[in-house]
């Protein structure tokens, strides 16, 4: 999709129709906070989930529907070659990094995500434009480094200091784990 020109998708489709579904950013924010709520079950979880369609959906559909939610809030499928490689490091909690995303944000495009409204879509290709050298991006960048390429034992030391500052307290859902989450 070319952001420039094509039009946001505003549904979904399951089962040769399109179903709408709410879009706003801070609507799927809590859907990734609602994925990782350790109290609810797995059943529970799906049933929150079929809450982001605007109208309810036949319970013959809802595996089917909750993979279009899924390729919705990830952009499309899980490419192939991610889903051999198991589970990878995970750099960014939306939830736990929310400080961080809001200042990038305001600092970087005079967005005030608290009084704003903009597409899933939108905010992603915002976040993935934020600079490298902003906050989280920063944040991001050394929870994902791989200690054990590091060999020298100074730089390994500051490494370990700041991915322990940084750690995310509670682990994140992946695009795997969501999947795994409806399987």
């Amino acid at each position: 999709m070319n952001l420039l020109y094509e039009k946001f998708p505003e549904t979904v489709r399951v089962s040769g129709k399109d179903y709408p579904i709410y879009t706003d950013f801070k609507s799927w924010l809590k859907f990734f906070d609602m994925l990782e709520e350790p109290k609810l079950s797995e059943r529970e979880k799906m049933l929150f989930a079929l809450r982001w369609y605007q109208d309810r959906i036949e319970p013959e559909i809802w595996e089917e529907g909750i993979q279009a939610l899924i390729r919705f809030a990830i952009r499309g499928d899980i490419p192939e070659q991610s889903r051999n490689k198991g589970s990878s490091k995970k750099i960014l909690s939306w939830s736990f990094d929310a400080p961080y995303i809001y200042a990038a944000f305001l600092s970087e495009y005079h967005i005030d995500l608290l009084n704003a409204t903009m597409h899933w879509h939108l905010f992603l290709a915002l976040f993935d434009a934020l600079p490298e050298d902003t906050p989280i991006k920063q944040r991001m960048y050394y929870r994902g480094i791989n200690i054990g390429e590091i060999r020298d034992k100074n730089e390994k030391k500051r490494i370990l200091k700041i991915q322990r500052q940084i750690k995310i307290p509670q682990e994140a859902m992946d695009a795997f784990a969501i999947g795994n989450v409806f399987s």
